[in-house]
């Protein structure tokens, strides 16, 4: 991850997919045959796959872990501390034009360098590479690129490059686009740098990451306009696993859908179980202009949810079985979106990947490879924990539940695990959000996910913690 100092201000280059979020390793079935997952994965029950099972053993489920009155100081520390978080509306307006095609050109000298393979299963060649250069078009880039606001109006895919085509680091692996950075939602705010030589394609960073995001899925706004819009009262949060966007208040045309954790300035509309939430569209200029969309009530909250454990538990299980999707294909997520999501439907704003993530909150503890098994278990046996607490390893990062004698367990979006077979191993594909022991993965090559744990944070405010050294 590269750092650029621009008009005074340090800006992160997150133009690569999000490597650090959920790794694939090679022993993580990547180039060898798949065996699908059980239903339930091993050590769980049925019972665990409801909430209800966790919020009943935790000692506190309703503690109010950060009021709502210092949820912005805690943002605030996070985005300090990160420094991967960024606002768009206060930008300069000019950016140095070096800054934007130094990263796009980075990011085509990165891709070409690896030995990726096209749709069709052939190489990624040079040719390939050299007609997306031409469509970069970087020449026309000035030396001061002005800065050109707007707002995410459809459900966009963030590329690495400006292209539609898909590139596989295998033909076994044509779930994992390594051109697909990102996605974002209706609403979200971003600053536009540079366009195509078609002009499809703009050059653009968001809160979370930069990349090629298509024009058509973008209207540009003022600076006043922004500020207002991510600040206006009342708003709703959505809720749901996927909310449901409509154009009339029967809720028969649809328009589109928001993830989880999306925030709308509301108003209410008089008719029971339906609210108003008002959305950026994109006019014919390519402006942005604000229209009402509505809402089932069931599906938002007025405002954010309290910060509690049983929140967070309840939201994280809105999306057990939700399909894994790397860098969110597919209109999904993966380990890190995951749990962005559903910290923000209580007004958290953490990074979007999870080694940035694990930087996150109060340290509990930190694990050197010596650690042993028995003092990262200790750690597990304060049931406080449970649904506050971000577990991460590298490549990967989960939500500890609670334990159930004396066997840590984690809610978590995982593409898949190795387990012993003889004198070899298999590759379970999972593909999904799922409850597990940390135990998933003992006897293999990688080892159990307990003993390749890097922290364990609490998200909240403090960063006091006990180190677990090696024995």
């Amino acid at each position: 991850m590269k750092r650029f100092l621009v008009g005074g201000i340090v800006c992160v280059l997150l133009m690569l997919p999000f490597l650090s979020s959920c790794v694939i390793s090679k022993t993580g079935g990547e180039d060898g045959f798949h065996y699908p997952a059980p239903a339930l994965l091993p050590g769980t029950t049925s019972a665990m796959n409801t909430p209800g099972f966790w919020i009943g053993i935790h000692p506190d489920p309703d503690r109010v872990v950060i009021p709502a009155e210092d949820l912005e100081a805690f943002n605030r520390t996070i985005r300090k501390e990160t420094g991967v978080i960024q606002d768009p509306s206060s930008f300069p307006e000019t950016f140095q034009g070096s800054r934007i095609s130094g990263a796009a050109q980075g990011s085509l000298r990165f891709i070409s360098s690896r030995n990726y393979f096209r749709q069709d299963g052939t190489r990624a060649d040079a040719e390939f590479f050299s007609g997306i250069q031409e469509q970069m078009n970087l020449s026309a880039i000035p030396e001061e690129v002005p800065v050109r606001l707007a707002l995410v109006t459809s459900y966009t895919h963030q590329r690495i490059l400006p292209t539609d085509e898909e590139l596989y680091s295998s033909m076994k692996s044509t779930d994992l686009d390594r051109l697909q950075n990102s996605a974002y939602d209706i609403g979200t705010p971003l600053a536009v740098f540079h366009a195509t030589r078609d002009g499809r394609w703009l050059y653009t960073i968001t809160p979370l990451s930069e990349g090629w995001i298509k024009a058509e899925h973008v209207g540009y706004c003022t600076r006043e306009q922004m500020v207002h819009y991510l600040n206006a009262e009342p708003f709703v949060v959505t809720t749901g696993s996927k909310t449901d966007l409509f154009l009339d208040q029967g809720l028969r045309r649809h328009h589109a859908y928001a993830r989880m954790g999306c925030r709308f300035p509301s108003r209410d509309t008089g008719s029971p179980g339906v609210i108003e939430a008002l959305l950026p569209f994109r006019n014919e200029e390519g402006k942005c202009v604000l229209k009402g969309a509505f809402v089932m009530a069931g599906q938002v909250s007025r405002g954010y949810l309290p910060y509690t454990p049983r929140t967070i538990i309840l939201q994280a299980f809105k999306l057990l079985h939700a399909p894994y999707g790397w860098g969110d294909m597919h209109g999904e997520q993966d380990c890190s979106r995951f749990i962005q999501v559903v910290f923000s439907t209580v007004g958290i704003q953490l990074p979007r990947n999870s080694l940035q993530q694990a930087k996150v909150g109060r340290l509990i503890a930190a694990f050197t490879r010596e650690s042993d098994a028995q003092k990262r278990l200790d750690v597990f046996s304060d049931a406080s924990l449970g649904g506050t607490c971000i577990l991460h390893m590298s490549g990967h990062i989960m939500l500890f539940l609670g334990s159930v004698g004396g066997v840590p367990y984690a809610i978590h979006d995982m593409r898949g695990y190795s387990e012993p077979d003889g004198k070899a191993e298999r590759f379970r594909m999972v593909n999904r959000v799922v409850v597990s022991t940390l135990h998933l993965g003992e006897g293999t090559k990688t080892g159990a996910y307990l003993n390749r744990l890097v922290t364990v944070r609490a998200v909240e405010n403090g960063s006091s913690g006990r180190k677990l050294a090696s024995p």
